[in-house]
């Protein structure tokens, strides 16, 4: 028998189909070379055009688990859409040579703290390990993932963007970012942050907008991952900084779930919906400005939990808003998460951009 929910508002206030969340948020002799070196970098990164979609108007691509040789078993089913992914794990030159026979460019995730790039030597080291990682795979770039430093490394930061740029693109290889939208970003003018816009577009043939973790759970705050307006917000900020041709939005295919009796303690759910026991009661709302729908419920403690969903549903909303801003393609966080009901949204999707290229 199902037990009766009660409507418990916590932190929450839902007006005039807005949803408004409370939150307790030297020069030496060495430097005709450097400038050189500089320029020569420059000149490199654009002469590298920036990526295109090779299946499509819209470039579709995803962040990759790879597990072992199975894993390409995985990317199959989407391979005629997909024209790249981002590899976290061990990929094995085969694994990359099947990618290539499938015509989808592969990346490799990277990331670290502030070690990797401090100090000259760091620095150093860092690329000589991604370039052999390159050669030793045969991947088509390298994608970084710095989050959250301080904003006291932004010429450290710059510098270490600069020579990666350099030594991929005299390769032959493509540097991928993976970038933000955070509070310091949000102020007029804004604050300053550890990369630098302006270098990140200069130095990086594809920036992808991670337009997720607008909360983060399980840190503070309660509200979902993201929202249309909100990720509109991102990706018009950084084409105000960056080339439209380079930027990618990242999308999330994750939701977040708040346990409200037990202090709001929230966590990340891979599912577009909530995990009921079979006992539960649930409401489902949508919320018309965010683009999202949400989910209330007991728990079989009798925990009221508050549920933010990714689904596809918020995924047509985010694909909405790469029409209406002209972004070349999507990144999804992450492939194995997508739901079978987001990629058929995504499909119908690439379609309809297919017929708009043809001119249908």
């Amino acid at each position: 028998m199902k037990r009766k929910l009660t409507i418990v508002t916590v932190g929450l206030l839902i007006t005039s189909g807005v949803i408004f969340f409370f939150n307790s948020q030297i020069r030496s002799t060495g430097e005709h070379e450097n400038t050189d070196r500089k320029d020569k970098s420059l000149q490199l990164a654009k002469k590298n055009t920036p990526f295109k979609s090779s299946k499509g108007r819209r470039h579709i691509s995803a962040w990759f688990r790879y597990m072992n040789e199975n894993s390409i078993k995985e990317l199959t089913p989407q391979s005629d859409i997909i024209s790249s992914i981002s590899i976290f794990g061990k990929p094995t030159p085969q694994f990359i040579t099947r990618c290539r026979k499938l015509n989808i460019e592969t990346y490799l995730l990277v990331s670290g703290n502030a070690s990797a790039f401090a100090t000259p030597q760091g620095g150093h080291a860092t690329i000589q390990s991604y370039l052999k990682q390159c050669h030793e795979t045969g991947v088509d770039g390298i994608d970084l993932d710095f989050e959250n430093l301080d904003a006291s490394l932004q010429d450290r930061y710059s510098t270490f963007l600069k020579e990666l740029s350099l030594q991929l693109h005299l390769i032959g290889k493509k540097l991928s970012i993976c970038v933000g939208f955070y509070a310091p970003m949000y102020k007029r003018p804004p604050e300053k942050f550890f990369y630098d816009p302006k270098v990140v577009g200069e130095t990086c043939d594809m920036i992808r907008v991670m337009c997720y973790d607008m909360y983060w759970a399980p840190g503070k705050g309660i509200g979902p991952t993201s929202t249309k307006p909100w990720a509109e917000d991102a990706m018009e900020f950084w084409l105000k900084h960056v080339r439209r041709e380079k930027l990618i939005m990242g999308l999330p295919a994750y939701s977040n779930d708040y346990d409200l009796t037990a202090s709001a303690k929230g966590k990340q759910i891979i599912s577009p919906q909530p995990v009921l026991p079979e006992s539960a009661g649930f409401e489902r709302f949508w919320l018309p400005y965010e683009q999202i729908h949400t989910y209330r419920y007991l728990d079989d403690e009798g925990h009221v939990h508050l549920f933010f969903a990714s689904d596809a549903s918020s995924t047509g909303a985010h694909l909405a808003t790469v029409d209406e801003l002209d972004i070349p393609g999507i990144a999804f966080w992450h492939y194995q998460a997508v739901t079978p009901q987001m990629w058929e949204t995504v499909r119908d999707w690439h379609q309809r951009a297919l017929q708009h290229k043809d001119g249908g």
